[in-house]
């Protein structure tokens, strides 16, 4: 492991290089991304995920430090930041003290790279990264890792996308599409469908749901929902409600859908 290099001056060329990969255009340049925190950290060592630099604050936690000292096993360079240097690098209030840069894994290029038989979280242009993350981490969770994205959509490789996925964005496999593709993909695949509506059939969490594990589940943004297109030629389900609340937010009723289908799984063989 490289003794690290104290980095004291926020001017400094590693901190413009963490700060550019806040960025589209600076991830793709460097072909980096930024995962901050011990959970992502950890996951991205687990993973075996390509660390191509280890920042540690002076202000750190021995937890971190340990996570920080085992990301940089080898030639990977090491900096020590000061507490000053790395707020100003931090996408969080209260950081931790510990990022890693890390090169991502390919983009899929191709519908017919997705599962035919397996599960597939589609994602209607989502704005905000902590949902996306938020959303990836539930998915991964119940065995998807796969994820179908319509173009406009925030990356994945946000900062805090991957803050919020606890790392599960670092190793999914993703395809970014044009709404026009991706609507073409899902009506040819319209039987294995799940698109999530207010307007559609309330979901039955005591039905066991045929070839559930292979559902296509799709969510739509924040604000908007899904387009009107979509609307008119996918299978709608909703997530039934009680009381004043007229529907839940996308994270939640993903999260749930997720569960009510991607749960089913055959036992495993002993």
């Amino acid at each position: 492991m490289n003794e690290p290099q104290l980095i004291t001056s926020r001017r400094a060329g590693i901190i413009d290089l963490a700060l550019s990969l806040r960025e589209k255009k600076g991830r793709a340049e460097h072909n980096l991304c930024f995962a901050e925190g011990a959970v992502a950290a950890d996951y991205a060592i687990k993973i075996k995920s390509a660390v191509k630099g280890v920042l540690l604050s002076q202000e750190a936690t021995e937890k971190c430090a340990k996570i920080a000292r085992e990301a940089a096993a080898g030639s990977v360079p090491f900096y020590l930041l000061t507490k000053e240097c790395f707020e100003k690098i931090s996408v969080l209030k209260n950081p931790e003290g510990l990022a890693l840069l890390i090169e991502p894994a390919k983009l899929l290029s191709k519908t017919s790279d997705l599962p035919k038989n397996g599960p597939v979280a589609c994602l209607w242009q989502l704005q905000d990264p902590g949902n996306l993350g938020t959303i990836i981490r539930s998915a991964a969770s119940f065995g998807c890792q796969n994820f179908l994205l319509v173009k406009n959509s925030v990356s994945h490789l946000h900062p805090l996308c991957i803050r919020a996925s606890a790392g599960a964005a670092l190793d999914a496999n993703f395809l970014y599409l044009e709404e026009e593709e991706t609507m073409r993909y899902l009506e040819e695949n319209n039987d294995r469908v799940c698109a999530l509506s207010g307007e559609g059939c309330s979901i039955k969490f005591d039905l066991c749901y045929n070839n559930s594990v292979n559902k296509v589940i799709v969510s739509g943004n924040e604000p908007h929902g899904l387009p009107e297109r979509a609307r008119k030629s996918l299978p709608l389900f909703s997530i039934p409600t009680e009381g004043n609340v007229e529907s839940l937010n996308v994270t939640a009723a993903s999260a749930i859908a997720y569960y009510v289908f991607w749960s089913q799984r055959a036992p495993k063989e002993k």
